[in-house]
């Protein structure tokens, strides 16, 4: 009973957040198109959220990095997908008792995800698509100073969106997915619902609101959580907006802010996001939907 009352808890706050980030991208881009991609973002923050979900003081860290993502049409349904990122974190000296004694950093790489995503039957209104995600592993775990850049657990993720476009003006979507993980690592469930809106000409606003939910089937225990960075058990509820501009159907550019309301194990401050998305060998008249899974759903971290 307490378990589901939980997840109840959970999703009433991400309904209530629903006007809340997306950095569109095509839900599929067409065959023989290609997107290049780069996103960066930052956060300095000061406190985590601890088990109980209240937030907890914790030495002053600087969560930043860059993802670099790919996309290639190979088939009018079918796209693969590529998405690289490296991560850097720095953790200031703490004089609390236990605390950290010296200011420590790390730039590694985090982990490297391809993904496929199959788009089905749809009409001028509705869309839907799978996207399985699949992690190699490639981040860093560090045991001493706890500044990982990912989960190096190679887990999988399965989502399915589906989208209602009348115009350009204006769509809306939800989508759920499930994540399975290893190396004792519990598996997740997650959900979410965006929107995209056209301001005027070719500036758009995005708005997200995500959630995780750690199913706890493996380790009961999280992996150490005072600097709040990727961790087993860790929940989330997230809302997000970006300002988006758009130039032809050819590039845009965006810069974003999102904000971690409620979680365990994960810190507390907002992370700042600007970045570009370009595509090559554009088809002409092609048509382009909103799609969560491409970009930045990717990296709730």
């Amino acid at each position: 009973m307490k378990s589901a009352l939980k997840i109840f808890n959970y999703c009433l706050v991400l309904i209530v957040v629903i006007s809340t980030h997306c950095s569109a991208q095509g839900l599929l881009i067409g065959k023989n198109n290609y997107q290049f991609g780069s996103e960066f973002f930052y956060s300095s923050y000061k406190s985590v959220f601890d088990m109980d979900g209240e937030r907890k003081l914790s030495p002053k860290v600087l969560h930043s990095g860059v993802n670099l993502n790919f996309i290639a049409g190979l088939h009018e349904r079918w796209n693969l997908l590529a998405n690289v990122p490296f991560i850097y974190n720095r953790v200031e000296s703490s004089n609390d008792p236990g605390g950290i004694s010296k200011s420590q950093s790390e730039l590694k790489q985090g982990d490297l995800e391809l993904g496929l995503k199959f788009s089905l039957p749809s009409n001028a209104a509705w869309h839907s698509c799978f996207t399985l995600w699949q992690s190699l592993g490639t981040a860093y775990r560090d045991k001493t100073a706890f500044l990982h850049t990912g989960y190096a657990d190679y887990n999988s993720r399965l989502y399915f969106d589906v989208m209602y476009k009348k115009s350009e003006s204006v769509s809306m979507a939800v989508y759920s997915g499930f994540n399975k993980r290893n190396k004792d690592n519990s598996d997740e469930f997650h959900a979410g619902i965006y929107s995209s809106f056209k301001l005027k000409g070719s500036v758009f606003l995005d708005v997200r609101a995500d959630m995780i939910y750690a199913l706890e089937n493996q380790s009961e225990l999280p992996i150490y959580y005072e600097l709040g960075l990727f961790h087993n058990n860790a929940r989330l509820v997230s809302g997000s907006v970006v300002l988006r501009y758009d130039w032809k159907n050819k590039m845009s550019a965006f810069v974003g802010y999102k904000e971690h309301l409620r979680g365990q194990y994960i810190f507390t401050g907002p992370v700042l996001s600007v970045g570009i998305n370009f595509k090559i060998n554009c088809v002409k008249d092609e048509k382009v939907v909103t799609d969560s899974t491409t970009t930045s759903y990717r990296y709730l971290y």
